[in-house]
């Protein structure tokens, strides 16, 4: 019996996945892949996304779950994220 790298989800809290990846790497990937397409480079688009998708992964390692989410919140404009009720990312003071 050979063993694989993909485990069984074991538990309803366990993250989507898609191919080996969880969700949000594949979707990097994938659009990689879209935008290799699209501009005629299908292989570099193919190598690029998983390049893209290893280096996120590997910085997302041990990280929350939500990582992504995180990102966005710091790396947007509050106009993007449309957060009105929360202080601007600059400022970085503990309330309490």
């Amino acid at each position: 019996m050979s063993s694989t790298a993909l485990e069984i989800p074991r538990r309803l809290n366990d993250p989507p996945r898609m191919f080996w990846w969880e969700i949000d790497v594949s979707l990097l990937f994938l659009g990689a892949v879209l935008a290799g397409m699209l501009a005629g480079y299908f292989v570099t688009g193919c190598a690029a996304g998983v390049l893209l998708a290893w280096a996120y992964g590997k910085t997302k390692s041990g990280e929350h779950p939500a990582f992504a989410l995180h990102l966005l919140y710091w790396h947007l404009p509050s106009a993007v994220t449309a957060l009105q009720r929360t202080p601007p990312s600059h400022l970085r003071e503990l309330v309490g």
